[in-house]
């Protein structure tokens, strides 16, 4: 047999079962009954554990990556990718662990830790179906994939393989939609200048100021869930702005210290309010009787108070089906949309930019179409043309040189 990290050798002949030889018992070949390389794969693992060969130094996929995420011990993933610099938070790493436990683990964790193929792996991440649940996208497999190529270097690392099969296999092609901005029309019908009418469109005073601040500044949800009556400021004109530090964190179920809680992009992020909303917020903390650390939104069947971006979303795609608007893919995130979008050519890239809170303008949030081009460059129609006539009047900009040498002259 040939040198092998797995400690037996599958044939398969045309029309028969597939066969198992076992190192320790070379020359000898029996069948496992099974017709397609998993089911044998499982065979010949239910057949070692029977003579007794998952040793320690063979162990179980289940065994080996207990706890593989959530370990700080000395000999942990976690304790040599941060010896290396890569230090991985809390939040990243029980993400990695449920993915383990709830997608890996079902499959693989009954398998012989040396005996897992890349044709295994390759199989079964574009076939996996969880047992409960929507089906995976190609971005969550991807993180499965990721998360099983760590496993396997760790294995590497420790001298359990001689290989990483995970990375013999490509990720997934990922075919996320893109996100779209709400339609003008629907903006119209959603924030009419009346405050009366727009509570009625929103159902309520508080849902108003809500979507209103998302509107006009283009804050995320977890950024206007943290929002306090501190967090609001005047300027001496009598105009209102926001500015924050903190958000709501799903992961975490709690306020972090950061605006974007993924760890990307700016601590801290502000926006202006426009007279409506401004209006309409201080009416509507003076109804409530809100004052300095109170967060200005609540949910009430929290404990907690802290109102999550699907209790929000839900309210969102309620007020759109009941106006005609909604449609798959509509979320309050598509107002951060709407706000980049508006303000493409109003304000410079770098301002705007760092009124979206990103390091870097992003062109997959710009969805002008034809007229609002043309309206960009409708604004700047007298500087193009004044541009034009002084070059037609000839140079009005001459190296120092050509001067000095017409003096001599």
């Amino acid at each position: 047999m040939r040198r092998s990290d797995k400690p037996y050798l599958l044939r398969q002949c045309k029309g028969r079962a597939i066969s198992a030889e076992f190192r320790f018992n070379p020359g000898k070949r029996i069948s496992t009954g099974c017709y397609d390389m998993p089911s044998a794969v499982l065979w010949a693992e239910d057949y070692l554990r029977n003579m007794g060969q998952t040793s320690a130094n063979a162990p179980l996929f289940k065994d080996y990556t207990k706890d593989f995420y959530l370990r700080t011990d000395p000999s942990s993933f976690r304790a040599h990718e941060k010896a290396f610099g890569k230090e991985y938070s809390d939040a990243y790493c029980r993400k990695q662990q449920a993915r383990l436990e709830n997608h890996i683990l079902p499959y693989f964790g009954t398998f012989v830790c040396s005996m897992i193929t890349s044709q295994m792996i390759e199989q079964w991440l574009v076939s996996f179906r969880p047992l409960k649940g929507k089906s995976l996208s190609n971005n969550a497999r991807n993180k499965c994939l990721l998360a099983l190529r760590q496993i396997f270097d760790d294995m590497k690392r420790k001298g359990l393989r001689q290989d990483n099969p995970a990375r013999d296999v490509r990720l997934m092609t990922e075919r996320c939609k893109p996100r779209e901005a709400l339609p003008d029309e629907a903006i119209a019908v959603l924030f009419p200048a009346d405050p009366e009418e727009r509570i009625k469109v929103w159902g309520s005073l508080m849902w108003a100021v809500y979507f209103s601040i998302s509107y006009d500044t283009g804050m995320r949800p977890g950024e206007i869930a943290a929002l306090r009556v501190c967090d609001i400021r005047q300027s001496i004109n009598g105009g209102l702005s926001v500015t924050t530090r903190r958000a709501v964190s799903v992961e975490q179920k709690r306020i972090v210290e950061r605006v974007k809680t993924s760890g990307k992009g700016y601590s801290k992020r502000g926006g202006l309010l426009y007279h409506d909303t401004a209006d309409l917020l201080i009416r509507y903390i003076k109804e409530k009787g809100l004052h300095g650390e109170d967060l200005l939104f609540k949910a009430l069947k929290r404990t907690d108070g802290l109102l999550m971006p699907e209790t929000s979303n839900k309210h969102l795609k309620k007020t759109l089906n009941r106006y005609g608007f909604y449609k798959k893919g509509r979320v309050q995130y598509c107002l951060r949309h709407n706000y980049e979008t508006d303000r493409r050519g109003d304000l410079s890239d770098e301002a705007l930019a760092v009124s979206m809170g990103h390091t870097k303008l992003r062109d997959d949030y710009d969805h002008q179409d034809e007229e609002d081009l043309a309206r960009r460059l409708e604004a700047v129609r007298g500087e193009l043309f004044r541009n034009r006539e002084r070059r037609m009047k000839g140079r009005d900009i001459v190296p120092l040189e050509d001067i000095l040498d017409k003096d001599a002259r």
